[in-house]
């Protein structure tokens, strides 16, 4: 889901917009923005994928999202002026721009973007509320396999019929994106082994069966 100043983009802003960046590279594992810290740039990512985790009432970390190349990151915090919302980590070797947010914020004034902007994160606000609506109706096991077909899909990479999800993430922080404990999560993907689903290995996951996990997802 692409934020909301890319998404009221077009190519020749976008152009424009990275032409005011920074090249950067981040190894795997690195913090690219803490949680709570001032919002002075933002990440246009070129390469890899980062995760963008929370801070939850019990102290405990929540990953919501996996986001990989073309996304913006950091742009809320930006926008609004305030510190950053989340800690976005990457999760793989990073390459994009980092651009300040004085010289994004200049740039949404000159192509008066902020009408579009805000059109699109009510859309995005409704897409996450239905997607939090349809995930509480779902099996802990069920919502694995969705968000595994979605990470398969978006960040995986074919090998001899398989898709191998490489990325920095715990079964816990997995876990947590669907609202699952460490025990349930790790029941979660005992399961899907145990069907052919998927197989599993340190920091690694690998989809068996793209098809069956599909079908699992929309039952």
């Amino acid at each position: 889901m692409q934020s909301d100043v890319m998404a009221a983009m077009t190519a020749e802003q976008r152009q424009e917009l990275e032409a005011l960046g920074t090249r950067v590279r981040f190894p795997s594992n690195h913090v690219i923005f803490w949680e709570g810290q001032p919002s002075r740039s933002v990440l246009i990512i070129h390469e890899g994928n980062v995760a963008v985790m929370q801070t939850a009432p019990d102290d405990s970390e929540v990953l919501l999202a996996v986001r990989g190349p073309g996304e913006l990151m950091g742009d809320e915090g930006a926008l609004m002026g305030e510190p950053r919302s989340a800690t976005v980590r990457a999760v793989s070797d990073v390459a994009g721009l980092d651009v300040t947010a004085e010289d994004l914020l200049g740039f949404i004034d000159r192509n008066h973007l902020w009408p579009q902007i805000y059109r699109s994160a009510i859309h995005r606000r409704r897409e996450s509320d239905d997607e939090r609506a349809s995930l509480a109706r779902l099996t802990i096991t069920r919502r694995f396999a969705r968000m595994l077909l979605d990470l398969a899909q978006e960040t995986g990479k074919e090998v001899d019929g398989h898709w191998e999800i490489d990325l920095a993430l715990s079964q816990q922080e997995l876990g947590s994106r669907v609202g699952a404990s460490r025990e349930a999560a790790a029941l979660a993907l005992r399961k899907l082994r145990e069907q052919g689903l998927v197989a599993t290995g340190r920091q690694r996951l690998t989809v068996l069966n793209l098809e069956g996990l599909r079908i699992l997802a929309s039952e």
